[in-house]
């Protein structure tokens, strides 16, 4: 913008120069008369710029969504309002979006006019293609002279907080769980008996109980109606863990390696909270993060808010990591590992919580897929075939540019 400004500063300043030197030099009054002319107006266009500046009265808000998907259009809505009697022309206000790609990361808005003690609104929309945590703000808004020939900036801290979450894909089928058997302390009261569910005790009746729950023989000794309550004695508990080491991520992609991990473990995620699953997961990412075990929308919020701000930035192994984490994962419950293939030598520890009956889902990356143009299908077989020889099981493998729901329909 400046550039654009020194050629018209430049401009004026030759004809202002080159009308004092006719004037001087032919002592006609035409020149004198239009030298002075253009000095007052270039002077009362300055001053008018200086006073709307100084004078500025005038308050900004910004409305958009807190948190989005990867891929999806952000909405975004600023409105002005003018508290100062004087009306505004020409205001050109940009505002710093660094969730939108490069290049689309500046934009600049036109208010045309805006009356004294007046309002305006803006919309505009821009996409969100990586998933993170960002900062939208400030905005900076640009004041022009009547002439065009002088500008003035001013910084407004208007900022928004926004998630961008990463984007999971749809699982339709998933390897069976083991189930597990909720504590004394923990239990739940159901209206009815469901499964493996036991008697918990009685209690008077409410509306919306089933009839079948009705216990007549205390019915009839209370005088008024009495129903049989069950605990929830069944349920299935899955930790996800994953290690999000700064050299899973070869470049600053959406399909590097750390990336899909990151995505495989909101898609699993969503997944397993939709069945009622009561999930927590385990990372390390510069430093270790556990969210506690939950169900529910809620929950699967707070584990997308973690995903959306995860940085790539841990130095230590998924050895070390599993270690850490390994006495305190429950009997009788399941651990999805997602994993490359080359940290394979940490799995004959993990199975070994087998004795506890818990159950390790290993969700393996090609890595060497994340690296090199290689074909993916040889890739595959090797790497099945060394892990099946060494632990006898087939794994989940995924490599670079699959279809991920894909690799779960098997099961």
């Amino acid at each position: 913008m400046l550039k654009s400004f020194y050629k018209r500063w430049l401009f004026i300043f030759t004809i202002i120069v080159f009308n004092l030197a006719i004037a001087l030099k032919t002592s006609l009054g035409f020149f004198y008369f239009f030298f002075w002319a253009l000095l007052c107006v270039v002077i009362l266009s300055l001053t008018w710029l200086l006073a709307e500046y100084w004078g500025l009265r005038i308050s900004f808000t910004r409305k958009m969504r807190e948190n989005v998907y990867a891929g999806d259009a952000v909405e975004i809505k600023v409105h002005l309002t003018n508290k100062n009697p004087l009306p505004l022309f020409n205001l050109v206000i940009k505002d710093n979006l660094p969730f939108a790609a490069p290049g689309e990361r500046e934009t600049f808005l036109l208010a045309e006019y805006l009356g004294g003690g007046g309002s305006l609104s803006l919309e505009y929309s821009r996409l969100s293609p990586k998933r993170g945590k960002y900062l939208v703000g400030p905005l900076v808004v640009y004041f022009f002279d009547p002439l065009g020939l002088f500008f003035l900036k001013r910084n407004f801290n208007v900022y928004n907080e926004i998630y961008v979450y990463p984007n999971p894909v749809t699982i339709t089928k998933f390897p069976p769980l083991i189930e597990g058997a909720m504590p004394w302390f923990g239990l739940q009261t159901a209206r009815a008996r469901l499964g493996d569910d036991e008697f918990f005790g009685t209690r008077e009746y409410k509306d919306g109980d089933p009839v079948k729950t009705i216990h007549w023989f205390s019915s009839a000794r209370h005088n008024k109606l009495i129903v049989k309550e069950f605990q929830n004695q069944s349920f299935f508990r899955v930790t996800i863990l994953f290690n999000l080491r700064y050299d899973y991520s070869y470049e600053d992609s959406p399909d590097s390696m750390a990336e899909y991990m990151i995505i495989l473990a909101a898609s699993v995620a969503k997944y397993l909270l939709s069945q009622g699953v009561l999930l927590e997961v385990v990372a390390h990412t510069g430093e270790m993060v556990r969210i506690l075990p939950g169900k529910g929308q809620e929950h699967m919020e707070d584990i997308l808010r973690f995903l959306a701000a995860a940085e790539i930035k841990s130095e230590a192994t998924l050895g070390e990591l599993f270690e850490d984490y390994s006495r305190s994962i429950p009997n009788d419950s399941n651990v999805v590992v997602i994993m490359p293939d080359r940290d394979w030598q940490y799995m004959e520890g993990m199975f070994s919580l087998e004795r506890r009956s818990v159950s390790i889902i290993p969700l393996i990356l090609a890595s060497s897929t994340f690296l090199y143009s290689v074909d993916k299908k040889v890739v595959a077989k090797d790497i099945k075939l060394k892990l099946s020889q060494a632990f006898n099981f087939t794994p989940i493998l995924l490599s670079r540019g699959d279809n991920l729901a894909e690799a779960f329909l098997k099961f």
